[in-house]
């Protein structure tokens, strides 16, 4: 649930809504994104811009995280459904919406 939470903030978090401004792609960070879509991706995948300021090469590298499948949401609702206890399952759920699409 963490690396959700860092996710969503660096890379897709709008500001006007959580009060900071992602901008792992365009400064060129070392995120857990990228590492993953590097691990993942062919070549001709591999050859999109990251770390330029362009919005259009910034909409690519989202593009791609998305075609590797690399936004977690709902591989996490899988992992907490999986959780035996009812439970535990409800107070996961809660703390993943207080981080979905947060709000400041």
């Amino acid at each position: 649930m963490g690396t959700y939470f860092q996710v969503y903030l660096d890379c897709y978090g709008d500001p006007e809504f959580i009060g900071k401004i992602g901008t792992d792609i365009e400064d060129y960070k070392c995120s857990w994104l990228v590492v993953q879509a590097l691990e993942r991706a062919d070549e001709s995948q591999k050859s999109i811009n990251y770390g330029k300021k362009d919005p259009a090469c910034v909409a690519k590298v989202k593009d791609l995280y998305k075609e590797l499948n690399l936004e977690s949401y709902k591989k996490l609702i899988a992992d907490i459904e999986a959780q035996p206890s009812d439970a535990v399952q409800k107070v996961l759920k809660s703390f993943l919406h207080k981080i979905y699409k947060r709000q400041k």
